[in-house]
Formats: C-alpha cells, structure tokens, sequence
C-alpha cells in the first residue's frame, strides 16, 4: 500500500472504526512536545485532577485503597505523594472492584507476565489505546518516519501470530505492517527471515532487541548481507537495550541508528528516545516518580520508577510501582522539546531457550502458555538440557484441574513433541542474588551462544 494513502485515509479510518480518536490525539500531542515545562505540568495536574475523581467515584475501591474522601483532589502535582504506592499484588487482589466500567467502549481485559514472574490481568481503555498509539507515532516521526509507512515488526504472542489469516493479512497490507515471529529463529530459518524483509521493505525494524539482534548475528554467520535492505532505523522495546545489541545491529543493517523506547502493557508508553540520545517521558500521558525508601530521589540518582497513566480511566494505575530502575535528569535536551528527560538504568531481560531442531525461541513464547493459566501465582523456566524444560510454579486455589497439561502442551507445541516438560509446584520462587528476578533460565542457551560465538541470546 502507498504510504500516502495509508496515512491520509486508511490508517485514520482503522482507527475510526476502532472507535479510537487516535489521530486527533497524534496532532495534540504534535502541539504540546513544545511546551514549554511549566505548561505541561499544568496540562498534567488538570488531568490528573480528572483521573483522581473518576477512580475515587467510578470504582468501588480505590477511594478505599486511597485512605482519602472521595471529593479529594490534588492542588498540585506534589499533591500526588499523599496517595499511596500500588503493586502487582494491590491491584490484582482488588482487581474487579478497581475497575471502571463506564469507559467509553467498555473495559478491555489484558493480562502480562511482570517484571516479578508474577502474570498480572488488568484493563484499559479506548483512549488509553489511542494514546498510547499516538505517542508512539510521534516518536516515530522524531526519527523521520511517517503513519502509514513500512514497519517490520519483530514481536509478537504466539496467538496474534497464529491468525494469519486473510483479513488479518489485508489488515496489514492496508497499514503497511509486517509480522515476523521473534520465536523461531534459527540457523536454517534466518534466510526466510531476510527474503521477507527484503520483499516487503520496510523503513523501520520494531521489536526485541534481543531478537533482532540475534537475526542479524545468524544473518552473518550464514553469509547474508543485511545492507542493501531499506531500513533506515530500528525501535527497540519490551527489553533493556544494550550497547553491544546497538552495536551488532546497527553495524549489520549499514549503519542505522537503533532507538531505545521504555514502556510496559500496565504502564502504557513511558518513554523514547530523541534524535539528540535523551530519554524523553511522554509527560502529557504519564506522570513518572523516582522513589528510593518512599522518597523521591534527585537528578541522577537511581529510583524505582512509579507511573501514574493520565488517560487509563478503566483501572486507576495511580502511582504503580513498576519494579525497574531509573533516574530523574533536570536536563534540557538540545531539541527544544519540554518534554521530561529520564534515563532507565534496569529494567526486563528475557532469555531464549534452545529447541531440539536448533531453533532459538524468545522466552516470551513459553511465558505467554503460563501466564494465560488462571491460578499461577509465580512461574520460572529453566532449561538446562535441550530436550527437557523444568518449570517452576507458585499456585493458588484458581488453577484449574487441567493447568499441568495445559503448561506441558503448550511448551511441547512450541518447542517439538520430543521435549520432556516437568512441572514442580514450590511455595514461593527466591530473586537472583542480583536482586532481579529472571523468569527463563537457559544453560543450553547460554552454552549454545558461547559455541557459536553469539554475542547475545544469553
């Protein structure tokens, strides 16, 4: 599809039809990156203003969790520090009662695996959508590329990948989007990977760092060239991005330069980074505190970063604690954009496990089988030979009579019906000595990667 077209008449009337007001927000939010700061606190208080009196008098809890009067409202943004921090566990052992069912379109129920190995189901919203997908268009377009022109993604859950069906199919054509599976790469799969590129040729790469950064090292160890496809920049997500996946990237694909964005499904779309290398915060969307033993932490100090999403009205996310690792920067980007600046110091890793078939599969295909199951409390993988998968699992009374096939099936579908899958049912699952918690554990991986002289896919 001509990305004229697709920008100018499809792509807005998708979103139409979607009932999302995802446009008219991308054009807001083309406005208000140049505000200056104290304009944008004052477009966050107002909203926060509003989000505050929809939780407190359109759900049955929080006001409750809150410990204030349900006519409270924040004078200012400091204000929000007399509300009390929420976790995964807050949210999910209140869940229905913190949801808002009089969102426009209706609360959308998600859920996703956390930082803490911990699934966490949760709901959005219509405009929390839009925004989310307006703010990244925006960033996109800081990079030089447009709505409606070609985007590869590497990503993807093993149930969004399975329905290729034809109108998914006339639905990307029509949005001039690409799906490759990040879970299936390998050796003899990588030249596949390349012709698809190459016949679709995108502008822009999106998806795990770690997964394209494993395609463009397979790419060079079966001799082929990368250059000559038309990507002009790749957007990194989901993952920290390190230099060295930058660097093995970029060198691999002539040069482009590889972008770090910083976001999570309960926390929306946080943070991107700038042509001038600065984090900016997407401050009109989201509030973002640095909080150390319940305090704020200065510039350059590392925090926990805690989000408050200003336009998630069907379940409040008001000062969530994400688990990662930031700083707070007092910095004015070179850009002139008033954004806020960050800088993200930890955050997720995942690792892959290896099939008997020499394919190198994303974790996130083995914990999208586990975090589906009612009743699954806390899971870790760990594999440590190339024909058998351990799992461990934290359970609760909700788990349902059929959750042990369930997990077996799902991992021997995606990995072979040779792969011997053990499930091991323990109290609770301890953090690394580190302090992170890794939810796949791959010795075979990490021997693999060492032999071929992978610099990654550890």
């Amino acid at each position: 599809m001509w990305p004229v077209v697709a920008r100018k008449i499809l792509l807005p009337l998708h979103e139409c039809l979607m009932r999302r007001k995802t446009f008219r927000y991308y054009r807001d939010l083309q406005r208000s990156q140049w505000f200056p700061g104290e304009q944008l606190r004052k477009l966050q208080l107002a909203k926060l203003c509003d989000l505050v009196s929809a939780a407190l008098n359109q759900t049955d809890a929080y006001a409750d969790l809150a410990g204030v009067d349900r006519t409270w409202q924040p004078g200012a943004l400091e204000d929000l520090q007399q509300l009390p921090l929420l976790d995964k566990a807050t949210v999910s052992s209140h869940r229905e009662k913190l949801v808002n069912r009089s969102v426009p379109g209706g609360p959308i129920r998600y859920n996703t695996g956390g930082s803490s190995g911990e699934p966490l189901i949760f709901y959005f919203d219509k405009r929390r959508q839009a925004y989310d997908k307006a703010a990244r268009m925006r960033t996109h377009q800081w990079w030089g590329v447009r709505p409606g022109e070609k985007e590869a993604y590497i990503w993807g859950s093993p149930v969004e990948l399975s329905k290729q069906d034809r109108i998914k199919n006339i639905r990307d054509w029509i949005t001039n989007e690409l799906l490759l599976s990040a879970f299936d790469l390998s050796e003899q799969s990588v030249g596949w990977f390349v012709e698809r590129l190459r016949r679709f040729g995108p502008k822009c790469l999106f998806g795990y760092p770690s997964s394209i950064s494993l395609m463009c090292q397979l790419a060079r160890r079966v001799g082929l060239d990368l250059t000559d496809l038309p990507v002009q920049v790749v957007f990194s997500t989901a993952e920290v991005l390190y230099d060295h996946q930058k660097e093995i990237i970029s060198e691999a694909l002539g040069g482009v330069p590889v972008v770090n964005g910083y976001g999570s499904r309960e926390g929306g779309f946080i943070a991107h980074e700038c042509p001038e290398g600065r984090m900016h915060i997407t401050s009109e969307n989201v509030i973002v505190e640095f909080i150390k033993d319940g305090k704020p932490v200065g510039p350059g100090q590392d925090g926990e970063i805690v989000i408050t999403h200003l336009d998630n009205y069907a379940m409040p996310f008001i000062r969530y604690r994400t688990g990662d690792i930031g700083q707070p920067s007092d910095e004015t980007c070179p850009c002139g954009r008033g954004l806020e600046v960050m800088k993200v110091v930890k955050g997720r890793t995942t690792d892959f496990v290896v099939a008997p078939d020499g394919r190198w599969i994303h974790g996130l295909a083995l914990i999208y089988v586990i975090r589906d199951i009612p009743g699954v409390r806390q899971y870790q993988i760990i594999q440590e030979d190339v024909d058998s998968i351990r799992v461990r699992v934290v359970l609760d009374d909700g788990f349902p009579a059929d959750g042990l096939e369930r997990i077996q099936g799902g991992i021997t579908d995606r990995m072979g019906a040779e792969v011997r899958v053990d499930v091991e049912q323990v109290s609770e699952i301890a953090q690394d000595p580190s302090g992170k918690f890794r939810h796949v554990i791959s010795q075979v991986a990490r021997d693999r990667s060492m032999a071929m002289g992978l610099d990654d896919a550890r």
